[in-house]
């Protein structure tokens, strides 16, 4: 585990991350604990804009996801490799918008 603070002076606990690749998309994901909340973020960067994603959840005492904050990919697509391009590094290509979604999911949970 990694322990981190982010940009907002907040205690973030890293839990896990996972990375997947095939020739028309990529995905990347990462779970932190915030407090005494778990968040996910989650993005998939797909070929296509109107298929790719990037999403802040929390799990719910219920033991399901919900959405705290997301992205559009317009905002971020064009800064990022397109799938089928030879060798990516999914945590490269979209770490930094993990954390800004971490970012962002830490700052409605916890102001």
């Amino acid at each position: 585990m990694n322990n981190t603070t982010n940009a907002t002076g907040r205690r973030v606990t890293e839990l896990d991350h996972s990375a997947s690749c095939d020739p028309h998309r990529y995905s990347y994901s990462r779970i932190v604990r915030i407090g005494e909340h778990r968040v996910r973020a989650r993005i998939q960067r797909d070929y296509y804009r109107a298929q790719s994603c990037a999403v802040a959840e929390v799990l719910a005492d219920d033991m399901t996801w919900t959405c705290l904050a997301a992205d559009d990919p317009v905002n971020w697509i064009d800064a990022t490799t397109p799938p089928g391009q030879g060798s990516i590094h999914c945590a490269t290509e979209l770490g930094h918008l993990a954390d800004t979604l971490i970012n962002r999911a830490a700052a409605i949970l916890l102001d």
